[in-house]
């Protein structure tokens, strides 16, 4: 008793002395000292969650990604608004270097062309910058979506390469399916007469959709309708996959969802990225092509003679909005004219577009104050980061294109037919991206452009990782025959 007394009272003093110091350290520092703590914590049981289970964690960073309101954050009053959609990937990506450093994670190698090509797009994409005054709204949407994304591509990339893919994968088909069925629910409930006397839950009121102007284009309660669209559609590769290797009756359901919630989300631009898309999963799709064009014809004429009144029909028919398409884009070309080199700066073709509006067709009926962007993005990009921000955004689009076909090849000459797929979901993906954003200005849709940008990594990643794992398996044969022949066995 005597000898665990002083112990005791040792204890009891180190505790007590440590206790008074983070009191007074809180004291002195004030609210930025509780959060320094309160971050600190939670990097330390997230990195250690992280390290223990990276594809589950990744797969959770997706989900709260495209399921939590885009409008939604933190305002903590010392630093800038942290939004809850991202929470997870800035977590990761805080813990990310601390993994490779006091963890048995190996790094990935073969990827510093790509690294090079991300750095110089995103320096010649800040150029803008220089010709622009500070914009916040402008700065921290290129911090979101350029800068983020790229970060997100590296972490995916080397994260995946330690991690198995297809649980990754695997969240990718439901998330994808999710945000159909709620796109198909709420454009159900929003039509049910039921609601129009119900204020009890503004999500599904047919208010709330008139307001947003979502009426014939659901799920605006979460995103910009053009960019639910198109998150859904970065998926459709990796339901598709699913489809093609379960065979099973729920993926086939799951697959019609989603072709009604893409169908009823009504993003045309979304619908061309699709068939860009199919295109290259179809032998022979010029003949295929040749017979489904005028059968496609013949069932667009029914079809509008059916449903003309209905509002998804009047959106589609709406010669006006390809009017202010028309005009917005050759305003564009204008201001592009005038600034050739790194343009206006990041999301400032609403500041000045107005200057170079002359002779506006008679047959545009819209108020040409209400045009904030060009509605394309590769004109968006040519416009406010000029031919270089346009030269750079292609060459990575292509640079990434080639290093997962070339990938994907690598897989199939050497049987892993499976896992080539599984890279080929990400190749597709990013050219539903590319061709969607013939129609829409998708380089300023934070949740999108992260996204295709995560997608791309982990197609990269999982390529690596599975011949990474190729050349293990075959140098422990190598290394095995060698010993036999050794010892003359």
């Amino acid at each position: 008793m005597q000898r665990k007394l002083p112990t005791l009272l040792l204890s009891l003093a180190t505790w007590t002395t440590v206790t008074l110091l983070v009191g007074c350290t809180f004291a002195l520092s004030g609210i930025a000292g509780i959060y320094a703590a309160i971050v600190l914590a939670s990097l330390v049981v997230f990195g250690a969650v992280a390290a223990k289970c990276p594809a589950g964690v990744m797969a959770a960073a997706i989900w709260c990604l495209g399921l939590f309101p885009f409008s939604w954050g933190l305002q903590t009053g010392v630093l800038p608004k942290l939004f809850g959609d991202e929470s997870l990937l800035l977590l990761y990506l805080a813990v990310f270097p601390f993994l490779y450093l006091f963890t048995m994670r190996s790094w990935l190698h073969g990827f510093s062309a790509l690294y090079v090509v991300l750095a110089v797009f995103l320096c010649t994409q800040a150029l803008s910058f220089a010709t622009a005054r500070t914009d916040l709204v402008a700065s921290r949407n290129f911090l979101e979506t350029y800068v983020l994304g790229v970060l997100l591509l590296v972490l995916f990339l080397q994260e995946v390469s330690n991690a198995n893919p297809e649980t990754i994968g695997t969240s990718v088909f439901w998330i994808t399916v999710f945000i159909a069925t709620l796109s198909v629910v709420e454009a159900i409930v929003q039509r049910n007469p039921i609601m129009e006397r119900s204020t009890d839950i503004p999500y599904l009121s047919p208010e709330l959709a008139r307001i947003t102007e979502g009426v014939y284009r659901p799920y605006v309660s979460f995103f910009h309708p053009s960019e639910a669209g198109t998150f859904m559609a970065l998926g459709v590769p990796f339901v598709l996959r699913g489809c093609v290797y379960r065979k099973a009756w729920l993926s086939s359901i799951a697959l019609a969802v989603v072709t009604a919630g893409l169908i009823i989300n009504a993003t045309r631009g979304v619908w061309f990225g699709v068939a860009i898309a199919s295109l290259f999963l179809i032998p022979n799709a010029r003949v295929i092509l040749s017979a489904i064009i005028p059968i496609g014809a013949i069932t667009g004429v029914i079809s509008y003679l059916a449903f003309k009144t209905s509002p998804f029909m009047q959106r589609l028919t709406d010669l006006n909005n390809l009017y202010s398409r028309l005009e917005s884009w050759k305003v564009a070309v204008k201001i592009f004219i005038a600034h050739p080199l790194i343009g206006v700066g990041h999301m400032q073709f609403k500041e000045v577009y107005l200057d170079y509006v002359q002779n506006l067709s008679n047959l545009a009926h819209f108020d040409i104050g209400k045009i904030f962007v060009a509605d394309n993005m590769y004109l968006t990009t040519t416009v406010e980061h000029g031919s270089l921000g346009l030269f750079t955004l292609l060459g990575l689009f292509v640079f990434a294109a080639a290093l997962l076909r070339k990938s994907r090849m690598r897989l199939l000459a050497s049987g892993l037919t499976t896992e080539a797929s599984f890279v080929r979901c990400s190749e597709l993906a990013l050219v539903i991206y590319a061709a969607t954003g013939c129609f829409a200005d998708l380089n300023q849709f934070t949740k999108a452009t992260k996204y295709v940008f995560i997608l791309v990594g982990l197609g990269l990643g999982a390529g690596g990782r599975y011949v990474r794992s190729m050349h293990s398996a075959t140098k422990v044969v190598a290394d095995k025959d060698t010993l036999m022949r050794v010892h003359g066995l």
